[in-house]
């Protein structure tokens, strides 16, 4: 019994010794490195100091993050890396392995120093997120990928309609998706392979399908052409037709949407394609961004006038315009000033676009469930004319009689639009839609009020001036080309 009592006392001392043998040497090297047989994933880290381990794994963990989960959401998959989805490496790994045989009293150092000197001692590199970031990333990945419901659409071949059939969307629940990720790359991830993940998903159907656009005609319900001036003076005003023009092109609206000419072709900026040209401000023409477009929107709401769409807001212009009647234009400006209209059908309306050399067309398709035997039409009533008169400036600098028309002005006109409905060719109803009132626009004058001997005076002078200036210019060329020549020589 003595002999064992002093074997195990002799083991302490042995113990206490060691330990207090690394405790004075340590703190030269063996607490600034990591210990021997110690690793972090299959990479050696003994001997290592914290910042040479970290320089040793950060690639390693890098590789992690770039590792590819694909989501499967219903009949469709995302693909998307861990970085991407808000992962990060747990960098503590690094202070860990530090630590390994060095916390804790002297036997337990002792324990951990002989198991990391026998069999090693392994760490792994692990990634986590938190589950609030990873579900808002999935949410806007999943919204960048449009896994809403398509409806049927419709695409004009040129002589028809060709119908692309509806898809089905899904509609996902994010945190139980979370929640299995999480689960799946902390239970089951070798922490290297791609890996797949079930999403908790259910099935969202579209509106409006196959079967919906195919009662949308071949043949236009409505249509409107106007016309314009071509030619060079007239380019940039062309060009923003021809732009607004292929902006709308195409527009499908299914039924109960609104449509918004403003919110399609604003802003008015060099950026979003328009060009200066004229426009009404403040009963003159200037030039400004998009000049031109009101004949585009007024086009199209003749357009939709004659297919009988619901018109929901419709503006006149401040001045008279000369592309289509008065009270039928439509005009735009700012936000203020806008044309929409509404679907009120019970099916697809798709609005086709054509810009051609001096003429623009909207023709307006749809499920037109109009009697064969009515037809409509519309009608301008002026009911207001206001003469233009003159605005006349009188300029001191002119002499008298001096009369000079700086704007020819515009009429002044309250005009009043019917829509008159026939059936076998005989009128059955008139219905005024809506009065449009045009300002007048002075004629612009100026008239002379200066002393004719004055500036009969004030004349001459000016040509005795020219008169010595062109002496003296003839005198500077001769010199500059007499020493041009001397140069040349």
């Amino acid at each position: 019994m003595k002999n064992m009592r002093r074997t195990v006392f002799g083991i302490l001392c042995m113990v206490l010794l060691l330990g207090m043998s690394q405790t004075c040497f340590a703190k030269s090297d063996t607490e600034e490195k990591i210990k021997e047989g110690v690793r972090i994933d299959e990479i050696n880290v003994g001997g290592m100091t914290y910042d040479e381990a970290m320089e040793k794994i950060t690639p390693v963990a890098t590789k992690k993050l770039k590792t590819k989960a694909t989501l499967k959401l219903g009949s469709r998959e995302i693909e998307v890396s861990l970085k991407k989805l808000g992962y990060q490496w747990k960098e503590d790994v690094v202070e860990e392995a530090l630590g390994a045989g060095k916390k804790g009293n002297v036997i337990k150092r002792f324990i951990e120093d002989k198991e990391i000197t026998t069999q090693g001692l392994p760490f792994s590199i692990e990634v986590e997120a938190d589950d609030d970031v990873v579900e808002k990333k999935l949410e806007k990945k999943c919204e960048k990928s449009n896994l809403t419901a398509k409806n049927a659409s419709l695409k004009f071949n040129g002589a028809g309609f060709d119908i692309i059939p509806e898809e089905d969307g899904c509609e996902v629940d994010y945190k139980a998706t979370v929640k299995s990720l999480q689960e799946q790359i902390r239970e089951k991830w070798n922490g290297e392979s791609k890996f797949t993940v079930e999403a908790t998903v259910s099935t969202s159907t579209p509106k409006y399908t196959t079967a919906d656009c195919e009662k949308v005609s071949d043949t236009a319900m409505g249509s409107f052409t106007t016309t314009f001036t071509t030619g060079d003076a007239y380019a940039s005003r062309n060009l923003n037709l021809k732009h607004g023009v292929e902006m709308i092109d195409g527009t499908i609206l299914y039924p109960g949407e609104e449509y918004s000419c403003n919110a399609v072709l604003a802003p008015w900026t060099e950026e979003n394609g328009w060009h200066p040209a004229g426009t009404y401000s403040e009963g003159e023409v200037v030039d400004s961004l998009g000049g031109g477009i009101c004949q585009v929107s007024s086009t199209l709401y003749n357009a939709l006038l004659n297919a009988e769409v619901k018109v929901t807001e419709r503006y006149s212009h401040s001045m008279a315009v000369s592309y289509v009647d008065l009270a039928a234009d439509a005009a735009l400006a700012g936000d203020y000033k806008d044309l929409k209209f509404e679907n009120d059908t019970d099916a697809p309306i798709y609005i086709r676009g054509i810009y051609d050399y001096g003429e623009i067309t909207f023709k307006i398709y749809g499920h037109d469930t109009r009697p064969e035997n009515r037809t409509v039409s519309y009608e301008s009533v002026v009911t207001k004319t206001v003469p233009i008169t003159d605005s006349v400036t009188k300029d001191s600098s002119k002499p008298k009689g001096y009369r000079s028309v700086e704007s020819n002005g515009h009429v002044g006109y309250v005009a009043e639009l019917y829509k008159i409905v026939y059936e076998n060719g005989e009128e059955v109803s008139r219905e005024k839609l809506h009065t449009s009132t045009y300002a007048m626009a002075p004629r612009k004058v100026i008239e002379g009020t200066g002393n004719q001997e004055k500036e009969e005076k004030t004349t001459k002078d000016e040509q005795e001036t020219k008169k010595e200036t062109t002496e003296e210019t003839k005198v500077e060329e001769t010199e500059k080309k007499k020493k041009t020549s001397e140069e040349n020589e």
